[in-house]
């Protein structure tokens, strides 16, 4: 009993400091997200063992029979379309996008149903070869976690989105063993909050997260880079052409996107085929391109230390013929994973892309002068850089994010030139990256997330408001001019016997009566009051009150009372909104610096 007492008594301490509150927080939120990413990772392994006998399809693609790259995608579509179908809402926004919906929408609130049915899902789809990347479901699962414990614990919406954002930071750390930019990449790209009670907690997440998973699996970077050197600064004008053929591909990937989902949407009806259609098509050009199936990370580690082998069909082609077809090929898969209800999300094959991109460039550049650039290696590197920042509009977090992978400070440089002008590139053409996409294509602005979550957590009653005169339905017109003139408020309200709200009378309400004094002891209050009133409830927030008058022209409206909607408390003036608006703005633009 005294144990039960002091640990209230502590979490209640605890929630009165709400820096300290959320820290601790965080810490169990990045252990959450970093078992998560290996029970997630696990699974993969799991499934992609049963196929191929390999933890990774990596591993087997010169070895597996010929029929596994038709089965494992198609079967795996049909677990996965079946789990859309019937567990998932059809046609649900999923993965990154559904946890940026969910910010902007929902409070950060996020189902276990729907967590754990994606979950399930990419981990199926993986483990049979899709064509994309396990980042974005180790992020989604992340965000989902600190979702649920945040609704546990009954967290405002301020916080819920501070605990979502250390389940992103906690999720991206956990996949690339990069705590820093597993921060940055939530702040950057999920957030859009640099304030310091934001930064501190998912910086804990991050780390926490990190040091589960190198504690399990080793301090191994997602693949391995080699090391780096910048011969010559002459290079640097080669790094900004990468630059700019990664941009265009990042927009040409993005504009695409929504092509091919509709493709297979109105092509493919019933929703448990789409995902099969996609398999066998994968399966397919596979067979003349292994590499083309799962997420391809030893690909891109055989590109960046120039170890692939170039085989079509068993003989020996080309290298850049090879990256040409390998490019184009990728680019299609993982557009047709992503269209028919795969899922996955696409910030793997963005690194996959970024560095084909980047080894075909390098090995022409090299070719044309090679006095001038490097081998196709660092270009791949480089590559798998700027095509990530372009992709996901997140040029800081993917700088450093390479910059830890590598350990290698020249690379700065060369990394720093090639995403920003990629992502400048990119935004040229759409302010859109493969997160927002499909949020844009539903109206939905992700834009002002922050800014709706302050507003949210100021309620009406925190509001100054004005005490309303009053006067009874039965009232004569001349009671009703002298209340008016004598309250000087521009407002009266008409109430019924029990003091219930029957209208509202204002100078616009009265001017048609004022004219003709013999109406003043004939017309009664009912019959001057407005009865069209617009209310806001004193549980409602600062956010529902700007809506209100954004809609409307009028001056003031009446708070009412959440349990009785006809009882007015007072009245909410359009300046004291608007006021209490911009102190808000001062105030965490302060808390920012």
């Amino acid at each position: 009993m005294n144990l039960s007492r002091q640990l209230t008594r502590c979490n209640h301490w605890l929630q009165h400091h709400e820096s300290l509150y959320l820290s601790v927080l965080a810490v169990v939120i990045g252990a959450l997200a970093g078992y998560a990413a290996l029970g997630f990772r696990l699974g993969i392994d799991r499934i992609s063992q049963m196929w191929v006998g390999e933890s990774s399809w990596s591993s087997v693609l010169a070895t597996a029979p010929w029929y596994l790259f038709l089965m494992a995608p198609v079967c795996g579509g049909m677990v996965v379309g079946i789990i859309n179908s019937y567990w998932l809402v059809p046609g649900e926004i999923k993965i990154i996008p559904a946890v940026m919906e969910a910010l902007a929408l929902r409070g950060g609130r996020i189902s276990m149903r729907r967590s754990s049915g994606e979950t399930l899902s990419n981990m199926v789809a993986l483990g049979s070869g899709a064509s994309m990347g396990r980042e974005a479901p180790t992020v989604a699962l992340g965000a989902a976690l600190s979702s649920l414990v945040g609704q546990w614990i009954h967290l405002n919406e301020r916080q819920m989105r501070v605990m979502m954002g250390c389940g992103v930071a906690a999720g991206i750390a956990a996949s690339f063993n990069a705590p820093i930019a597993g921060s940055l990449f939530a702040l950057e790209v999920i957030l859009t909050d640099y304030t310091i009670g934001t930064f501190s907690p998912i910086v804990l997440a991050a780390v926490i997260s990190t040091v589960i998973t190198r504690a399990e699996v080793g301090n191994f970077p997602a693949f391995v880079v080699p090391h780096f050197a910048l011969s010559s600064y002459l290079q640097i004008p080669s790094y900004l052409v990468l630059g700019l053929i990664c941009g265009l591909l990042a927009a040409l990937l993005i504009y695409l996107l929504p092509k091919v989902r509709d493709l297979f949407h109105h092509g493919i009806p019933h929703e448990i085929l789409r995902p099969m259609v996609a398999g066998l098509l994968l399966g397919l050009l596979a067979l003349l391109v292994p590499e083309l199936m799962s997420m391809g990370y030893g690909t891109v580690t055989a590109l960046v230390n120039e170890g692939l082998s170039p085989h079509l069909l068993g003989f020996k082609v080309p290298l850049a013929v090879f990256l040409l077809l390998l490019l184009v090929l990728k680019v299609w898969t993982s557009l047709m994973c992503a269209g028919s209800g795969f899922g996955t999300g696409l910030i793997g094959p963005s690194v996959f892309l970024g560095s084909a991109a980047g080894a075909l460039f390098g090995l022409v550049a090299h070719q044309v002068a090679p006095g001038f650039t490097a081998s196709y290696g660092s270009y791949a590197l480089i590559g798998a850089g700027a095509m990530m920042a372009a992709a996901l509009q997140a040029p800081a977090s993917t700088i450093l994010m390479l910059f830890e992978l590598s350990g290698e400070y020249q690379i700065m440089m060369p990394l720093m030139t090639a995403c920003v002008v990629a992502t400048l590139v990119k935004l040229a053409f759409g302010k859109d990256s493969v997160f927002t996409e499909v949020l844009s294509s539903m109206g939905i602005d992700t834009q002002w997330g922050m800014e709706r979550a302050w507003l949210r957590s100021v309620p009406v009653s925190k509001i100054p408001w004005r005490v309303v005169p009053t006067v009874a339905a039965d009232a004569r017109l001349a009671e009703l001019k002298e209340e008016y003139v004598k309250s000087g408020k521009g407002c009266v309200q008409v109430v019924d016997d029990d003091g219930f709200l029957i209208g509202i009378v204002t100078f616009d309400d009265l001017k048609e009566w004022l004219l003709d004094s013999t109406l003043d002891q004939v017309v009664v209050a009912s019959e001057v009051a407005n009865r069209q009133v617009k209310v806001v409830s004193e549980s409602d927030s600062l956010l529902d009150a700007i809506n209100v008058f954004d809609r409307e022209n009028f001056e003031q409206m009446p708070v009412v009372a959440e349990d009785e909607p006809r009882k007015v408390l007072g009245m909410l003036a359009r300046n004291a909104v608007f006021s209490t608006y911009h102190k808000m703005i001062v105030k965490h633009g302060e808390s920012g610096h």
